[in-house]
């Protein structure tokens, strides 16, 4: 788990089950329900909704920390990429905060220990 902050939006961290393997970030969030937790998958420039049931909100992340790009309600079937994301961060979609496209991340807060969708 990872607690990742932005200096534009301090009020509002983004706890994240952070995904590091090929298997895990191939499968992301695939296979949960829309109450899922927001995932963070390391060195990965894209994400795809095949086989999803149901939209997700998603940030890609260069490697400064800098929010390169952000989608909104991404239905099943689709892919978003950013040729200089050097991470992903996905949800449920939702109406709550997310980072915008712009702001800086960093993070705050590191635990380790086995991770459940």
């Amino acid at each position: 788990m990872v607690r990742v902050e932005s200096d534009e939006r301090p009020e509002r961290p983004l706890e994240l089950v952070v995904l590091s393997t090929w298997g895990e970030r191939l499968r992301g969030l695939l296979g949960t329900g829309p109450d899922a937790r927001a995932v963070m998958l390391l060195r990965c420039p894209s994400v795809h909704t095949f086989g999803m049931t149901y939209p997700i909100d998603v940030a890609l992340v260069g490697e400064l920390g800098e929010v390169l790009l952000v989608r909104r309600e991404v239905p099943p079937r689709e892919v978003v990429s950013h040729p200089e994301a050097c991470c992903a961060i996905e949800r449920p979609a939702s109406g709550g905060p997310w980072p915008e496209e712009g702001e800086h991340l960093w993070v705050s807060a590191l635990s380790v220990g086995t991770s459940v969708l």
